[in-house]
This record gives structure tokens, C-alpha cells and sequence, in this order.
């Protein structure tokens, strides 16, 4: 019986999963590459330019989101845009307890960032550093999500180091992906603000995965399972179980009839 513990929970530790999502449709991105543009405005308060900013997305995705091999998105450098004053100035979100995405602001396509100097967008204009919307979404698809970086004098995104910028925006390009934050903690998507990642968790692997998975063979190297192939699998294993139970069964029932 042992035996059977064992694999029940490892059968139930496969169907678990801790990640969330930041949209009730689970939207994604429907085209395999996402460039991230950047406002060739930058950050005035926080003296980062444009260009610096397009250098920490391009580390960001490298570094982590493009590092999966269970995943068919790959996001790449895109270019500097001039987008409008609003997007460095005006509410992200319309008047509301959800955030209903202020339509002045939506994203044509791909993922944009910009800087933001308005405080209402960020609840602590210290110690918020950002925040994004996947803001352009039909169906279950993201058409365009927005990033937008706390560009007030009090945050303190630039004394931050490099690898800790490169760390926040990708944080940031999780959630215009579709991600929501991880209760695990040491997950790039972790709802708190910690040390500097260097790379992502298996909760973050997992939530990619799920978003944008790869259509490959069931024995290929590095495969994954679909939904269906999923189901086939739960299957297979209750089969499993189901027989050595059954042994474990004719065992003592044949153990009990020799002692009489």
C-alpha cells in the first residue's frame, strides 16, 4: 500500500498548479513572436532613457521568458515608437474597482512600454515601480498590451542595479503576456518585491507553458502534454492504480487462504 500512496500523490501533485492569470477570458498573444517597443520619450524623472529601456526588455526576454523550451513564444526587440503624450500622462485604467482599460491608451499591437508620471496609476509612487494591462484583447487573444513605468521622482527604479531593472521589467512583460502574480515565492511573478531574480521558477515555467504551448510528439525530447493528451495520461495512471490495488487485494485475500 506504500506504493500505491506514493503514486497517488505524485498523481495528484501533477494536476496541481499555483500560477494565475491577469484576465478572466486566459487571453494570449496569438502570433508565436511579440516585439516590445518602448516610447522614444523614456523616463525624464528617472533619467533613463529610451534606448536603455529598450536595452532592459531585450535583456529581460533573453534572460528569461525566451529561455523555454515548452513555450512557442518568443518575444524580440522591437524599436523605439513615438506614441502619444497620453501615454505618459493619462490613467491606464477608467474609474473602477477592475480595471476597465482607458480605451485613449490602447495598444495597437505587440507590447509597448512607456514612462508615466501620473501618481494615481501606481498606489505608491515609491515603491511601485510599474504596472501593465494586456489593454487590447478580442476573443481570447492579446492584440496589444501596455507596460507602463512609474516615472515619478520618488520611485526608486533608478538606483536600482542592472540586473535588478532587467528583473522588474521583465516582471512587467509577464503580465502583458497574460500572467498574473505566483503565491510561490521564488517565482519571477511573485506578488511581493524581493531579491533580484536570476532566472525563472517552475511556477513561471508552468504559467508560460500553459499560455503558449508547443505542439510536439508525446515521446519527443523536452514534450509536453496537450489537454487531451493530459486527460489520457490521468487515465492511464487511475488505470495504474486501479491495478495494483487489485494485486494488493488478490495478495492478501490469497495470503488469508493459505493460513487456513
Amino acid at each position: 500500500m506504500k506504493i500505491l500512496f506514493f503514486f497517488t500523490i505524485m498523481l495528484f501533485l501533477s494536476k496541481a498548479q499555483a500560477f494565475t492569470l491577469n484576465n478572466n477570458a486566459s487571453a494570449a498573444f496569438e502570433n508565436n513572436e511579440v516585439s516590445i517597443n518602448v516610447d522614444s520619450n523614456g523616463c525624464a524623472s528617472l533619467s533613463v532613457t529610451a534606448e536603455e529601456m529598450l536595452g532592459y526588455a531585450e535583456a529581460a526576454v533573453e534572460k528569461f521568458w525566451n529561455s523555454v523550451p515548452t513555450s512557442r513564444l518568443k518575444l524580440k526587440r522591437g524599436t523605439l515608437v513615438n506614441a502619444a503624450s497620453a501615454f505618459r500622462t493619462d490613467l491606464i485604467c477608467q474609474t473602477g474597482t477592475n480595471c476597465t482599460p482607458n480605451p485613449a491608451l490602447a495598444v495597437e499591437s505587440n507590447i509597448l512600454i512607456a514612462c508615466n508620471n501620473n501618481a494615481t496609476n501606481f498606489s505608491n509612487t515609491a515603491s511601485v515601480l510599474g504596472v501593465t494591462v494586456p489593454n487590447n484583447i478580442s476573443g481570447r487573444n492579446i492584440v496589444g498590451a501596455l507596460i507602463l513605468i512609474n516615472d515619478n521622482g520618488s520611485n526608486t527604479f533608478e538606483s536600482r542595479s542592472y540586473d535588478e531593472k532587467v528583473a522588474i521589467v521583465s516582471h512587467e512583460i509577464g503580465h502583458a503576456i497574460g500572467l498574473g502574480h505566483s503565491p510561490v515565492d521564488d517565482s519571477l511573478m511573485y506578488y511581493q518585491s524581493v531579491a533580484t531574480r536570476f532566472k525563472l521558477g517552475w511556477d513561471d515555467i508552468d504559467g508560460l507553458t500553459y499560455l503558449y504551448p508547443t505542439e510536439q510528439p508525446f515521446s519527443g525530447c523536452g514534450s509536453i502534454a496537450t489537454e487531451n493528451q493530459g486527460e489520457n495520461l490521468f487515465i492511464l495512471f487511475t488505470g495504474f492504480l486501479f491495478m495494483l490495488l487489485v494485486g494488493d487485494l488478490t495478495k492478501k485475500y490469497l495470503g488469508r487462504k493459505k493460513s487456513f
